[in-house]
C-alpha cells in the first residue's frame, strides 16, 4: 500500500483512500514502546539493600570449607571461613551495619574450584529494601552426563527476599 499526501484535514490517507497507519506513526508507536521497555531493564533497580544475611548451601557431593569476604564502600564488614556439610546449609547472620549499601561479596572454596564474586544488588533487584544472599555450590540444577556423572559443579549467588527465608526479623524498621 502506498501513501499519499495529508489531505486538506493534514490526515495521511492510503492510496486506495482509506484510513491506515502511516509509517510515521509506526515508528513513532516502536519507538516509544522500545524506550518504555529498556527504562524498566535499565533504571528499574535498587541501588543499594539492607542485607540481612545469607545462607550457604552446598550440594558438591562432599563437605567443603568457604571463605567469605564482604565489603561495601571499600571497607571491609565481614571476613570468616565456614565448613558446610553436604545437602546441607549454613547461615551467616548479620554481623554489619543494618544501613543500605552497595556490597561486594565474595566466597571462596577453599579446596575446590569454585568462588562467587557478586555484587549486590546488581541493579536489577526490583524488589523491597532488605533481602539476604543466597550462596550455592554445585547446585542441584547442575549439568550432568547421560551416565549421571555430573560435568562441572557450579557456584552462584543471588538475593531473596526479606520475607522469603530465615532473615524475615532481621530487616531494620524505617
Amino acid at each position: 500500500m502506498t501513501r499519499e499526501s495529508p489531505d486538506r484535514t493534514g490526515a495521511e490517507r492510503a492510496t486506495d483512500g482509506s484510513p491506515g497507519l502511516t509509517r510515521r506513526a509506526a515508528l513513532a508507536a516502536v519507538g516509544a514502546g522500545a524506550a518504555t521497555g529498556l527504562a524498566g531493564c535499565l533504571g528499574g533497580g535498587r541501588e543499594e539493600i539492607v542485607l540481612t544475611g545469607m545462607e550457604l548451601y552446598n550440594w558438591t557431593g562432599a563437605s567443603i570449607t568457604v571463605e567469605v569476604t564482604l565489603s561495601a564502600g571499600g571497607s571491609e564488614l565481614l571476613a570468616t571461613t565456614e565448613t558446610v556439610a553436604n545437602d546441607s546449609s549454613t547461615r551467616v547472620t548479620r554481623d554489619w551495619s543494618g544501613e543500605p549499601a552497595a556490597y561486594r561479596l565474595q566466597v571462596d572454596a577453599v579446596d575446590a574450584d569454585l568462588a562467587v564474586d557478586a555484587d549486590l544488588p546488581d541493579g536489577t533487584w526490583p524488589r523491597g529494601r532488605c533481602a539476604w544472599a543466597e550462596v550455592d555450590f554445585g547446585s542441584p540444577n547442575r549439568e550432568r552426563e547421560p551416565g549421571g556423572a555430573t560435568v562441572a559443579y557450579s557456584a552462584s549467588a543471588r538475593l531473596r527476599e526479606n520475607d522469603e527465608g530465615p532473615f524475615g526479623e532481621q530487616c531494620p524498621s524505617e
